[in-house]
């Protein structure tokens, strides 16, 4: 025990920048929700533990609403969740967000949507996964063409044919949509722009019924931060507890 604190001590001597983003944490912020049962106001929760590398401490926030996942993102912005049986979606702007009606944003934004595989949410589930995980979900995605309650070209392989697809796991890849395109990116709240999306999907492991995460990043010239948001919630999606 004493060697490896010692260990430790040392490493934070040589290094202390790296420790320091290590233990480093970001600020808590509730997000109101609008849905299926009505308003909920935004939950209070504690600073979240987050290593942000070279990025300052006062850069990135965790947002979160209840009733679904919680999203890193720029400290500051404005968050709003709707919510429904299919599913939620949670927007982070910087700008106030319209609440009269969902939002189709063509600025810098963070998106997180959850679609659940066991309610009205398999048809995005299934949409998706199509070019994502075509061979992981086969059997799911035919199970939902079978239903004929959608067009088979909803569920292509090559639909999305645009975006640059990398795989980060069995279970997770990660995608970037072009400027101007419409593709994984611009699937959901995000509308096409002069700057592209760059975005994280995870599945569940079960290939009955599988809900999905998808993370949304557009956040123009700031490179630096972009890459950390991206870090910190795949990071999130692959840890079995979340954050």
């Amino acid at each position: 025990m004493h060697q490896t604190l010692a260990g430790l001590s040392l490493a934070c001597f040589v290094s202390w920048a790296a420790c320091h983003a290590q233990q480093a944490t970001v600020p808590f912020v509730g997000c109101p929700s609008d849905g299926q049962t009505g308003f909920i106001a935004p939950p209070t929760g504690q600073p979240k533990p987050a290593r942000l590398g070279q990025l300052p401490a006062g850069a990135i926030a965790y947002y979160k609403a209840d009733q679904a996942p919680g999203v890193f993102a720029p400290i500051g912005w404005h968050c709003r969740l709707w919510y429904g049986s299919s599913g939620s979606t949670l927007i982070v702007t910087p700008t106030p967000i319209d609440t009269t009606h969902f939002p189709k944003v063509v600025g810098p934004a963070v998106e997180m949507s959850v679609s659940y595989g066991g309610t009205s949410g398999r048809f995005a589930v299934a949409r998706y996964a199509s070019r994502l995980f075509p061979g992981l979900l086969a059997g799911f995605i035919q199970r939902v063409k079978d239903e004929h309650l959608e067009p088979d070209s909803e569920f292509s392989p090559g639909r999305y044919g645009l975006d640059s697809l990398t795989g980060v796991g069995r279970l997770m890849a990660a995608f970037t949509t072009p400027p101007s395109v419409i593709g994984l990116g611009t699937a959901g709240a995000l509308r096409p722009s002069g700057d592209p999306v760059h975005g994280v999907a995870a599945i569940t492991a079960d290939s009955t019924e599988p809900d999905m995460v998808i993370v949304r990043v557009r956040l123009g010239a700031n490179s630096q931060v972009e890459a950390a948001v991206l870090r910190l919630n795949r990071q999130c999606m692959q840890d079995p507890e979340g954050c």
